[in-house]
């Protein structure tokens, strides 16, 4: 019997080792787990000078674009807007389009083919289309449902067109917004002239010089 209390005596003499170990190895996971889940300023500095690369970027990108539209005679009518990350050139319906029509006018595709060389040499930057409409509904016997429908198909039709001219599909983005984002109040027909207008917003992939 005492030699079974012994072995027990000398068993027992382990488990605060045992414990304090365990309490060790518990408080080494959980500072682990806290760096890992809290923020990292050396991981914060890095993202805020990638935004800061980016929209410096942006910056020069928009200046060279405004450049390349006076030089070819489009500033007079195509507007230009910087917005951090994108570059707005804005359309008007005249320039692309007969009014009620969602085919490339010959005029729409001679500014096309200019834009196309200016969109060759920002080959980082991403082109979204977006068509817009006024807030006139179509007339009866039309071809559109609705003006969703005709502000889509006008996008489609420039998006294929840069195609055909050599840009990159994963670059192309065409949608429809009809009437919404009006930029004048739909009150006279000089600003729903204004309404009707295609943008090309141009997004630059960030990282990419």
């Amino acid at each position: 019997m005492a030699d079974a209390d012994d072995a027990l005596r000398e068993a027992y003499r382990w488990l605060p080792t045992y414990a304090v170990l365990c309490a060790a190895l518990l408080a080494v996971f959980v500072i682990q787990l806290s760096r890992s889940s809290g923020p990292d300023p050396h991981t914060e500095i890095p993202v805020a000078r990638l935004h800061e690369q980016a929209v410096a970027m942006q910056t020069r990108a928009f200046h060279d674009i405004r450049a390349f539209i006076a030089q070819n005679a489009l500033d007079a009518r195509v507007e230009t807007a910087l917005e951090e990350y994108s570059i707005s050139l804005r359309l008007p319906e005249s320039m692309l389009f007969a009014p009620g029509d969602e085919q490339l006018l010959p005029v729409g595709i001679l500014t096309l083919n200019k834009l196309k060389d200016l969109f060759l040499m920002q080959d980082q930057q991403r082109i979204h289309i977006r068509g817009y409409t006024d807030d006139s509904p179509p007339p009866p016997g039309a071809r559109f449902r609705d003006n969703w429908e005709f502000s889509a198909l006008r996008a489609a039709h420039v998006l294929r067109h840069l195609l055909a001219q050599g840009i990159e599909p994963w670059r192309l983005t065409a949608t429809g917004f009809g009437d919404l984002e009006p930029i004048f109040p739909n009150t006279t027909e000089a600003n729903r002239e204004k309404n009707r207008r295609v943008e090309l917003v141009l997004e630059r992939r960030l990282g990419k010089e």
